[in-house]
């Protein structure tokens, strides 16, 4: 590649996934948060790509850099604002906005979305019609939230669109949790959550 991918990771705080609030505690779901972006940087940084987390959370941001992450600013404008904003301040330098709650990501998968992406955008949906992984070069058209992957695909046609497990399943419920006891584990769950 003659110019290196930079990664943007969004990641709004350590405290969200309140949807796992019914068998993860405060403390269960952030140290989940703080997994999942351990495995996001790791997979990035193994790919030999660049990252840079879009975060106002001081312990974020914190985070970014112990693990020699540059870190942007969030204007706490929502999701499509701040991945717009970090696209805008790369110019055209090749760029992906990565998911960070994707428990499979590894820096093969990532490696493979820098390369299709060489000329074209690339789209990775989510099991749930989102969309987990966009990439391009220079401005995109960014229109996250529900059914986002269609929107995405509506703006643009010549996307290729890759369907990979290791990118396309997230941690958006308990029944994808469960399915992941190594997750579990890591958090320590007192709430007695039984993996599959």
């Amino acid at each position: 590649m003659a110019q290196q991918t930079t990664v943007i990771l969004p990641v709004r705080d350590f405290h969200g996934m309140t949807r796992l609030a019914s068998v993860l505690s405060a403390s269960e779901r952030s140290a989940l948060v703080r997994e999942l972006c351990d495995r996001s940087a790791t997979a990035v940084l193994e790919a030999g790509l660049r990252a840079v987390v879009v975060s106002s959370s001081p312990d974020v941001v914190n985070w970014a850099s112990s693990r020699g992450l540059d870190s942007l600013p969030d204007q706490g404008e929502g999701l499509s604002r701040a991945a717009h904003e970090a696209v805008a301040s790369l110019g055209d330098t090749p760029w992906i906005v990565l998911h960070t709650d994707l428990p499979m990501v590894s820096s093969r998968s990532l490696t493979q979305v820098a390369e299709v992406s060489i000329g074209r955008p690339v789209l990775v949906p989510s099991h749930d019609g989102g969309t987990n992984v966009v990439a391009s070069t220079g401005p995109f058209p960014f229109s996250y939230g529900g059914g986002s992957f269609h929107r995405h695909f509506a703006v643009a046609p010549d996307a290729a669109i890759i369907s990979n497990t290791e990118l396309s399943i997230d941690i958006d419920g308990p029944a994808q949790l469960v399915a992941f006891p190594d997750l579990v584990e890591t958090v320590g769950s007192s709430h007695g959550i039984e993996p599959l």
